[in-house]
């Protein structure tokens, strides 16, 4: 809640202070609402994790270049896109079409962990088995592998840690402190972690 109290007073404050501008230019400029057009990505596989950056303010609070992240978890036939498991702000963690997901963010990227299909598999049921579970705000403490709530990153985190028997930290700094990140599990930090790699990187 402290987060969204700074959140909060970030916008009132440009609000406040910003030049003359139409109603949905200074929301976008606070958060993003347009959608954006990005070529469907190919050779998409169940446990790809898939990256979302805005060129608004919100992404100058998260550090790092990318804001969010989730897990991909099967190709649904009767919508022809893929689903994905994601933890978002207000509403917890539900799924989501990946054509949706990708349409929020001006760059997308989707990136693959270096492991086997059978742990990409329990990844993403670990992922689905929290669905529903309340958004955790709690972005500077250390993150629980098994909690009551989540955020982006950590249900993603968490995911792998579990399917691999904890062999997997696709936190970049396992766990420690930094001033740029606290305790905390940031998209970026999985993004820069050496056990994933981009195969697909649109701009819009």
């Amino acid at each position: 809640m402290k987060k969204l109290g700074a959140i909060v007073l970030v916008f009132l404050f440009v609000a406040a202070t910003a030049a003359p501008a139409s109603a949905g230019d200074l929301l976008n400029y606070i958060w993003d609402t347009r959608t954006y057009q990005h070529p469907y990505p190919a050779n998409v596989q169940a446990g790809d994790l898939v990256y979302g950056h805005s060129p608004d303010l919100f992404n100058a609070i998260i550090p790092g270049y990318w804001i969010h992240v989730a897990i991909i978890a099967w190709y649904n036939e009767s919508i022809n896109d893929w689903m994905v498991i994601e933890a978002k702000i207000g509403k917890g963690v539900i799924l989501t079409p990946l054509r949706e997901f990708l349409s929020r963010y001006d760059v997308v990227a989707i990136q693959r962990v270096k492991t086997d299909d059978a742990t990409r598999q329990r990844a993403v049921q670990f992922a689905y088995a929290q669905l529903g579970k309340p958004y955790n705000y709690d972005y500077l403490g250390k993150p629980k592998v098994y909690s009551d709530k989540y955020y982006c990153s950590q249900l993603v985190w968490a995911s792998y840690l579990v399917a691999s028997n904890y062999r997997i930290n696709l936190d970049e700094n396992d766990g420690g402190w930094s001033w740029k990140y606290f305790y905390s599990v940031a998209p970026q930090e999985v993004y820069d972690d050496p056990m994933t790699y981009t195969i697909y990187y649109n701009s819009a």
